[in-house]
């Protein structure tokens, strides 16, 4: 039977979020509704209720978190105090791409709602030379950057899906383009028998040499509504450094749109959340 697949969100707050539906149709395909968000910088603070009533109006299924830290100095901190306080605010989720900081990167989890996912494998790959090493630095030696990645599995029909969370170093293109040529090495494999999702800040507009890479995977880039960065003042100066990557196991069944709005006055996050409605289509087993 079918299921549908809707939302996908791209937030910036340190998170990404998807969302799935489902409903069953008579054309014995599966389409899912799947909604994806994404976030960047989650230190709260002042932004804790802006960021908690984002989460809830957005209501997504599934949140990729970038930046997620508490820092603390050194390569990694045991706590990650952010996304306790998430999973405490909303115990309807899990999370996943997670684990043990001094063996797993605990800064970029997906959170995905129990009753709806379970998580079959996850990992991690640095933009490095020495790309399994973790913490890692990056090409020219800066901070590390890395992509997580869940594999989730939707419990109403069986489907194993990917979600690659990405977040590119800012500074220098040069490490923008070897990141890119990382993950399309890593990804490339796994589109042609998967149904994938790669997101995330890649510091770098839809036009550019690094998108363009992402892109040649193959895999789809959801055209963006406008400006995703705005300096935390809603100023809209650059293109959209944040997007969503679908590959042709999904179908986009609508505009991308931006959740541009304040919460008592306060933006829970200097990237807008990005919304995008798709379609994922399977052959019944």
């Amino acid at each position: 039977m079918g299921k549908t697949c809707r939302h996908l969100v791209a937030f910036v707050f340190p998170a990404t979020n998807l969302r799935f539906r489902s409903r069953h149709n008579q054309s014995h395909v599966i389409q899912h509704s799947l909604r994806c968000c994404r976030t960047k910088k989650a230190r709260l603070g002042s932004k804790k209720n802006a960021v908690t009533e984002a989460i809830r109006e957005l209501d997504s299924d599934i949140i990729a978190f970038q930046e997620m830290e508490t820092f603390a100095g050194g390569s990694f901190n045991t706590e990650n105090k952010q996304l306790d306080w998430v999973l405490k605010n909303f115990p309807q989720y899990s999370a996943g791409a997670y684990g043990d900081a001094a063996e797993y990167p605990n800064t970029q989890p997906v959170i995905y709602k129990r009753d709806r996912f379970t998580q079959k494998s996850q990992g991690y790959f640095f933009f490095s030379e020495t790309p399994d090493v973790i913490y890692s630095r990056t090409f020219n030696g800066s901070w590390p950057a890395f992509c997580s990645w869940s594999l989730l599995t939707d419990k109403q029909s069986g489907t194993d899906f990917y979600v690659y969370n990405v977040h590119f170093e800012y500074k220098s293109m040069g490490n923008r383009s070897k990141s890119a040529a990382l993950v399309k090495q890593r990804i490339k494999p796994v589109v042609g028998n998967h149904p994938v999702i790669l997101l995330g800040d890649i510091n770098a507009p839809s036009f550019s040499p690094t998108a363009r890479k992402l892109k040649s995977i193959p895999m789809h880039l959801v055209k963006p509504d406008g400006a995703t960065f705005h300096f935390n003042r809603g100023l809209n100066l650059i293109p959209a450094i944040d997007h969503i990557f679908i590959n042709e196991k999904f179908v986009q069944s609508g505009n991308m749109k931006r959740l541009r709005k304040k919460y008592d006055n306060i933006w829970p996050t200097d990237h807008y959340p990005i919304t995008v409605d798709v379609t994922l289509q399977l052959e019944d087993k």
